[in-house]
């Protein structure tokens, strides 16, 4: 195996080489998920190895490159070789000037303004036989020289761990993700949530701006967001008869704008924003090698939600009058209970069918409760390691829907992934569920477990809403690496239909001077209100010398309101990095925004230059 590839494999598996021997095939990761949707983490001891791990890494580079690729995969990824010890812990410090032509990220009037931007980060990995975890958290100090209002600190946060209490048989998942994003969506597709500040070569996976605040985003126009969960678990299993697993967890999330100077890593403080806590209870039972090509997977599961909409202050158009917005909460209820049979055809080919009931009550009256049989049949298709396609059609979460994800390798440097999924719920517990669905990739940044594709484009992409909605989400991603490029193609739609009572905004002003959205007018609607967005991103990583590498990137956004309140925009970037030593870096980036928008004052466009270096301890 090239040394540098180990590198990375060793980094996909730090949450993966677990103690435990209950292995079930290269299948299991798709049969486990029986279609239920739940909140419970994907990943446990007996599926965590089956993760696609991106992308085939190529032939060989020459002998001369190997030493400096080592250098910049330490800078980008601490992961990779040279830390071959239970523990790493990476401080590093990122000291950054951003020059910009427009400040304020308003149509007018256009201000220039250079701001400082201080990124004190740590990374911490472990790999021990009771602790698997990877977490890099990075505060962002953002001075500006002029606009001193605009000052503030965000925060970027991803973690992922898994704790053997006893082994073979107890476990303790916990994971966490924070970021910032744009509370009216379509900015590019460039939301933090669940990107890695030390990837600075991961295409598409920290959008364009090297110290990770969003393209289009400063303190007047974006939401600090976050989501927390601890999972206890048993696992054990029986023999060839079977293996069982029980559970509960407990997520809170929160997203809000920043009020103060300091924005909270934790679901806590902000304004304007809302608050969701899950708790869960889950038991499965997935049956062994005794029913030989029958697998029998049963589950339970049991989900309490609390969720909390803070009140809104708006101002009237036309008036120098100020309304509030109450705010509201509701509980929910979803008890899940499904059967699913399997039944392997041959080695590739495996035919799936599953029945249950499903109940989902809310505390609100006219909101969209849920009670009855739900079912799917489908088909999986897994020749080998190196592909996986799930597909099914069934009745779930009050609809028929299809249900699909997969990855395949094309040839022996590339890797496509897709997925679709059809759920209800709110904003926050979306964003649990898609916490808890995801892995650590090769990079840092959060990626699907079922997949290996990137996780959260779509959440990033979308505008910050309360209520319950039905999500459509399909994504798509290619990836492929050669000697010396790196290249990676992403694809996201959502549809967001709100199903419950909500106020419809005719019509959105922003003032250009604040920054604060104002409402036209707020009537009443039971109708079902949607958005839908689009983006589409390209990114090239290239790398020039040992010590050089040129990184370059573009994506498009598209969104669409009821109401025709519709915007695009579309954020370039190019840049190079050089590495001056094994642990430090100089880096040189020109970035340009463009948002063109129905919403009046919300259309813009920006140049920026970004100057820094990173110092890694």
């Amino acid at each position: 195996m090239r040394p540098w590839a180990e590198g990375t494999h060793e980094r996909h598996r730090a949450l993966g080489a677990s103690s435990t021997t209950l292995a079930l095939g290269s299948a299991l990761i798709l049969l486990a998920n029986s279609g239920v949707a739940t909140a419970f983490p994907f990943v446990d001891p007996t599926n965590q190895d089956t993760i696609p791990s991106g992308a085939p890494l190529g032939t060989e580079l020459p002998a001369e490159d190997v030493t400096g690729l080592r250098n910049q995969l330490r800078l980008t990824n601490p992961a990779s070789p040279g830390n071959p010890g239970p523990w790493t812990i990476l401080p590093r410090l990122t000291l950054q000037e951003e020059f910009t032509d427009n400040a304020l990220e308003v149509t007018g009037p256009r201000r220039f303004d250079a701001a400082t931007v201080v990124a004190p980060g740590i990374t911490v990995l472990a790999d021990t036989s009771r602790l698997k975890l990877s977490l890099d958290y990075q505060p962002d100090l953002i001075l500006h020289a002029i606009d001193g209002p605009l000052n503030v600190v965000t925060q970027q946060l991803t973690a992922i761990g898994l704790v053997t209490v006893v082994p073979d048989f107890a476990y303790v998942d916990v994971r966490a993700v924070s970021g910032v994003q744009s509370p009216l969506g379509a900015v590019g597709g460039t939301g933090t949530l669940g990107a890695s500040d030390t990837g600075l070569d991961a295409p598409a996976s920290n959008g364009v701006t090297a110290y990770n605040t969003g393209q289009g985003l400063n303190r007047l126009n974006e939401v600090q967001t976050s989501s927390y969960g601890i999972a206890p678990y048993l696992l054990r299993e029986f023999g060839d008869y079977g293996t069982g697993k029980v559970g509960v967890s407990a997520n809170a999330a929160r997203s809000s704008t920043i009020s103060g100077f300091v924005a909270s890593p934790f679901p806590t403080g902000g304004t304007n924003g809302q608050t969701t806590v899950t708790t869960e209870e889950t038991a499965r039972f997935t049956s062994g090698q005794f029913l030989a090509r029958l697998q029998d997977t049963v589950d339970i599961d049991l989900q309490q939600s609390r969720s909390q909409a803070d009140s809104i202050a708006a101002t009237v158009a036309n008036t120098n009058t100020t309304t509030t917005v109450p705010g509201s909460s509701l509980t929910s209820q979803r008890q899940t209970f499904n059967n699913q049979l399997s039944y392997a055809l041959d080695h590739a080919f495996t035919l799936v069918a599953s029945a249950g009931e499903q109940s989902i009550t809310y505390s609100t009256p006219n909101f969209p409760n849920v009670h009855g049989p739900i079912w799917n049949v489908g088909l999986i298709y897994a020749p080998g390691p190196d592909t996986s396609i799930k597909i099914t059609y069934g009745h779930l979460n009050g609809a028929n829907s299809v249900t699909a994800n997969g990855y395949f390798a094309v040839g022996g440097r590339s890797l496509a992934t897709f997925s679709y999924s059809d759920t209800i719920g709110t904003q926050l517990e979306n964003l649990q569920d898609q916490l808890n669905n995801s892995s650590i990739g090769q990079t840092g940044a959060l990626i699907s477990s079922q997949t290996g594709g990137p996780a959260l484009v779509a959440t990033n992409a979308s505008p910050v809403q309360a209520g319950v909605f039905r999500f459509k989400t399909a994504t798509a991603s290619f990836l492929t690496r050669w000697p010396r490029d790196t290249l990676q193609a992403t694809m996201s739609w959502s549809q967001q239909t709100s199903l419950t009572p909500s106020l419809a905004l005719s019509s959105i002003t922003i003032d250009p001077v604040t920054g604060t959205a104002i409402l036209n007018t707020t009537p009443a609607t039971t109708s079902g209100p949607s958005t839908t967005v689009s983006t589409a991103g390209l990114s090239w990583a290239h790398e020039l010398s040992p010590d050089m590498t040129m990184t370059s990137g573009a994506t498009y956004s598209y969104i669409q309101r009821s109401g025709n309140i519709n915007d695009e925009s579309v954020a370039v970037a190019i840049g190079l990095r050089y590495i001056v030593s094994p642990s430090t870096l100089l880096s040189v980036r020109y970035s340009f925004f463009d948002r063109i928008s129905k919403i009046p004052g919300y259309s813009l466009y920006e140049n920026i230059l970004l100057l820094g270096v990173t110092k890694q301890f």
